[in-house]
């Protein structure tokens, strides 16, 4: 009877044993299935319009043609209303990151005086492209995952990237005609950029970068970059509404082609997040 309670006593201690081991190993086992929902990637894509004024130098051969204009009065000086392309796209992989930024401008400025002067075309498409690593603050999937809760965050980013720039200049020079020349650049870029949250939904931007340093004849390349934005959510997607200012100049010379212009004026954009 004794060796009977004994083994009873002692399959009830191993049948306790066993409940706790699966009681354990189940809240063990949903451990991973927790940090396997947790997906590390996040994206942002933004489209903005930009309307810069113009500001500097284009030549072709012999022929250079100078301009400058704010984009207040640009419209007075362009046979045709500025056609623009300007997206900024990022992938996130916790605290690195990669992005794109495209812009691309075509102006087609008119004589000022039609019998003695000449017009000048020029299409500048630049895109960026690059690595950044967040060096505090919370990483992408951090930020996103916590949108909706009432939460302010700083971001401080560095970046190392490539930049290639597309020229496209023509000048119309009387008694001559038109006279032409396009070449495509790369240049190297350094960077970074700021994001503080002044509330859960208000943010201030601040991204600036330069680089050329005479590689394959860009003598300069620089970027400057101030926004407010404004967080919210569209249709269930996390959401942002930025305006602000935004200057970029170029500065590359190549044989018969040179460009030393400024582009500088305010923007908005909106970003969507995932």
């Amino acid at each position: 009877m004794i060796l009977k309670m004994g083994y009873l006593s002692i399959s009830n201690l191993l049948a306790i044993a066993v409940t706790w081991m699966i009681v354990f190993s189940a809240q063990g086992a949903e451990i991973p299935k927790d940090e396997k929902t947790h997906n590390p990637w996040t994206f942002n894509l933004s489209l903005y319009t930009w309307l810069p004024g113009v500001s500097g130098d284009f030549s072709v051969g012999s022929y250079s043609k100078s301009v400058d204009a704010s984009f207040i009065d640009i419209a007075g000086k362009l046979r045709n209303f500025p056609m623009a392309f300007n997206g900024h796209f990022e992938a996130h992989y916790e605290k690195l990151g990669f992005y794109l930024d495209g812009n691309y401008m075509q102006m087609d400025f008119k004589p000022r005086f039609d019998r003695i002067s000449s017009g000048v075309s020029s299409e500048i498409g630049i895109m960026d492209y690059g690595v950044m690593y967040r060096v505090f603050g919370p990483s992408a999937s951090e930020r996103v995952g916590n949108w909706n809760k009432q939460t302010r965050s700083n971001l401080f980013d560095i970046y190392t990237a490539g930049r290639s720039i597309w020229l496209g200049n023509q000048i119309d020079v009387i008694r001559v005609g038109s006279v032409s020349g396009s070449k495509s650049f790369f240049a190297p870029v350094l960077g970074g950029r700021v994001l503080v949250e002044f509330t859960p939904s208000w943010f201030a931007l601040v991204d600036g970068n330069a680089g050329g340093f005479g590689v394959d004849n860009v003598d300069f390349t620089g970027s400057v970059l101030g926004a407010i934005g404004y967080r919210t959510s569209l249709f269930g997607v996390p959401t942002s509404v930025e305006a602000g200012y935004k200057a970029l100049r170029v500065k590359v010379v190549k044989d018969t082609l040179a460009t030393d212009v400024t582009l500088n004026g305010p923007f908005i954009g909106l970003t969507g997040y995932w």
